[in-house]
């Protein structure tokens, strides 16, 4: 039985009459393919009910063996793996796109809008902050960019666009096909501000008093109880010795300590000052013991520190490594410390020394068989103001040294400046060209220093502030700067690419070092200016009257790109048509919805979804039960492509289809498990309902889809009305209060004991 192919994509219908559910809807566009006419249209529903797959076998029924080159769907991303950094309800995390679509997308969704979720962008001042994320969107692509630039690198989709500057001194996008070995790529460097941040260690704290044959004692192993405590110089330099090298002791759960080693007897004095914040900071004795290695084993070589505090090693745990294996493969930045003032970050780096060579000030190598820390380095490093790079196994800081004149961070592209310096010359009281010479010609070097034109620009004889002026001094004052692409290399891929929506920037850094990056799919006004168009206003191909574009999640559209593109409906009408996919078309502005036929989908019933997934089931050799089809139907909510991945991964355990099995792999619980839950807290038995909650969520299922089921079931309870709303009424609060970051744990806790609450009340 093959099933390598995702069957969503291998059973989505060919012709519009396999498309289920739909039957009115269907008539309609068959009418449309028997006259090869068609208007513009918007297709109106839920996810999975077939807005997709009608568009697509539409087209194919259109123009048959030509059908790919008439209908397009626009989309250009990057890679899982690339680098970005986020703040999420006010905590600054370096993370990637796979981390993030991990917890963002489920099934085989494409877009998913998202909030409280913000990126590291630029404003229109050219300054770098964070700037709101509206949605995230992914696609498969067949091959992809990887991009070599100084100090780092990022993969793409060839359709994607990097931001580059134009001679006005403009950001401008530029496609990553287009792009090619020496262009200039935008970088940054800043050093952004932050609060004190309070490190959370009291809630690592031990269990303070053990049962002893029924009595309470206090736990004789227990000896302080670590208080939180906020960042401060000491703290940062002991962290980041800790990185560099250090590493977690545990025996079982119970018993945890800590020991980092330093070299010797160079860094006594390292040791002297790891010991006194131990001692200090956290009441820690500490011990010493001297390492021998190398061919003289009668001298020391390293030294190293124990100290033994499970409290204190369980925060490290879980701040300092990325899963379950706890080694220096897994090592990663804490988070705390990109929230952290910037002089406790850099102290930081300065403890991080200890894994590293060169000088403070000057040049420094970090070295780390964690490649995802070294690029924590990197990024560390540019929001607290300092130049860095990124290698495949060690992270650079550079000052400046003789055989650096001039570190990246101080490049802007030459032909921008020497635009903007030719328009105020006359103004200018020497000759700039002579003071650039070195810069222009040497080395054959697209790239000027900032600190030679603000020279320059000194020497204005006018002190009136004109356009170019004040261009070019948004840019010397800015913190960007430029890097050289090294190399550009096409390979073969068979995944997933994302991309963010950024509103009101359609831009944000990215890569190992970051670069400027162009959200392509931003769902703004860029799509419709370039890539609409672009498709739009070529012919189509064969014997073809008119091309469609399907436009997914069109409500996801800002107003100004819809009213762009009704401008683009109009002028290329003749050539091609618009199908609008959207989940609610009141969010399509009014002059769109006037100019299309509106098609509203509806949720597919359980003979819909039935006769799809008995077929499927058969071409695939399964045997399926009435109950599992029944399984499959309250799972899939009326969503087809949600009941075809329920079957599908249920295949794979076994070619027999049971019930069991659908709700087990789809994390959903029985609906009578679910009334029993209610039932229970109705009856004013909180404690038994409580067991009932344990017993659900030891089997994976979350929260918020037992909220979901629990409202699913009260609707339709034999209760009275006034009743149903109240409990209604307190699952929505449970919801919020889970959707906003509280614990849902404790929320399902309090909503049970509300439910108990209103069955005494009566």
């Amino acid at each position: 039985m093959e099933r390598e192919e995702i069957w969503t994509e291998k059973y989505r219908p060919k012709k519009l009459e396999d498309v289920a559910g739909q039957n009115a809807i269907i008539k309609n566009l068959q009418s449309y393919v028997k006259r090869r006419n068609l208007p513009h249209l918007i297709f109106s529903g839920p996810a999975g009910v077939g807005k997709t797959a009608a568009a697509v076998a539409m087209a194919r029924e259109l123009y048959g063996d030509t059908w790919a080159e008439n209908f397009t769907e626009l989309n250009a991303s990057v890679t899982p793996e690339t680098p970005i950094l986020i703040r999420e309800k006010g905590e600054i995390k370096r993370t990637n796109f796979g981390e993030l679509a991990k917890r963002s997308f489920k099934e085989d969704e494409r877009y998913v809008k998202l909030s409280e979720l913000e990126i590291l962008s630029v404003d229109k001042d050219y300054q770098v902050k964070f700037m709101p994320v509206s949605l995230i969107s992914r696609h498969k692509v067949e091959k992809i960019a990887e991009i070599k630039y100084e100090g780092g690198e990022v993969k793409t989709s060839l359709n994607h666009s990097v931001i580059v500057m134009d001679k006005e001194g403009d950001l401008i996008s530029k496609k990553t096909s287009e792009l090619k070995e020496g262009d200039l790529l935008i970088t940054f460097t800043s050093a952004i501000e932050n609060e004190d941040k309070l490190l959370e260690i009291r809630r690592y704290k031990p269990q303070l008093y053990i049962d002893l044959k029924g009595v309470m004692v206090r736990n004789p192993k227990v000896g302080n109880i670590l208080k939180d405590m906020n960042i401060e110089e000491d703290l940062a330099w002991l962290f980041g010795a800790y990185l560099a090298e250090g590493c977690l002791s545990f025996r079982g759960n119970t018993s945890g300590g800590l020991v980092f080693t330093f070299g010797y007897p160079q860094e006594i004095k390292a040791v002297e000052r790891a010991q006194r914040i131990l001692d200090e900071k956290f009441g820690l004795k500490s011990s010493l013991k001297i390492g021998y290695s190398g061919f003289n084993r009668n001298k020391g070589s390293s030294i190293q520190i124990r100290t033994f505090n499970t409290q204190l090693a369980k925060f490290i745990r879980d701040n300092f490594y990325d899963g379950y294996k706890y080694d220096a493969t897994t090592k990663r930045t804490p988070s705390f410390i990109y929230n952290s003032p910037l002089p406790y970050r850099l102290e930081f780096l300065k403890g991080y020394m200890n894994d590293g060579m060169g000088e403070w000030g000057e040049y420094l190598r970090y070295s780390s068989r964690s490649k995802e820390n070294l690029i924590d380095i990197s990024w560390l490093g540019r929001i607290s103001g300092l130049n860095t790079s990124c290698f495949e196994e060690e992270a650079r800081v550079v000052w400046k040294l003789p055989s650096y004149s001039y570190i990246k961070s101080e490049f802007l592209p030459a032909g921008t400046v020497i635009c903007l310096l030719d328009r105020i010359s006359k103004k200018i009281n020497l000759r700039w060209r002579y003071t650039l010479r070195h810069q222009l010609y040497h080395k054959k070097s697209k790239r000027v220093s900032k600190r030679i034109v603000k020279e320059i620009l000194s020497e204005i004889k006018e002190e009136k502030a004109e356009e170019e002026i004040k261009k070019l001094s948004k840019l010397l004052n800015s913190p960007l700067s430029v890097v050289l692409v090294k190399k550009i290399e096409t390979k073969e891929y068979d995944d997933f690419v994302y991309d963010l929506a950024v509103p009101g920037a359609e831009m944000f850094w990215g890569g190992t070092a970051p670069i400027l990056l162009h959200n392509s799919d931003e769902r703004g006004i860029e799509v419709v200016r370039n890539q609409i168009k672009n498709f739009a206003r070529t012919m189509p191909i064969g014997n073809a009257a008119f091309k469609i574009i399907f436009l997914d999640e069109a409500d996801a559209l800002t107003d100004a790109a819809q009213s762009a593109l009704r401008r683009t409906m109009e002028r290329y009408s003749g050539t091609c048509r618009f199908i609008l996919s959207c989940n609610y078309s009141s969010k399509i502005i009014e002059p769109i919805q006037s100019r299309c036929s509106v098609y509203r989908f509806k949720l597919l019933s359980y003979d819909a979804i039935a006769s799809r997934i008995k077929y499927i089931a058969d071409m695939e050799g399964l045997k399926l039960t009435e109950e599992a089809i029944e399984a499959i139907n309250y799972v899939s909510m009326g969503d087809m492509r949600r009941a075809v991945n329920a079957l599908q991964s249920a295949a794979v355990l076994s070619s027999e289809i049971k019930p069991e099995m659908i709700y087990e792999i789809t994390a959903t619980a029985r609906p009578e498990e679910i009334k029993e839950l209610i039932k229970r807290a109705l009856d004013g038995k909180f404690f038994d309902a409580l067991d009932k909650l344990e017993e659900l969520m030891d089997k994976g299922i979350s929260g918020d889809e037992i909220l979901a089921q629990m409202h699913r079931l009260v609707i339709n309870m034999d209760i009275p009305a006034r009743k149903k709303v109240e409990l209604m009424n307190r699952i929505g609060e449970a919801d919020y209060r889970i959707t906003e970051g509280a614990n849902e744990r404790i929320q399902l806790d309090a909503l049970l004991a509300s439910f108990c609450l209103a069955s005494s009340d009566e």
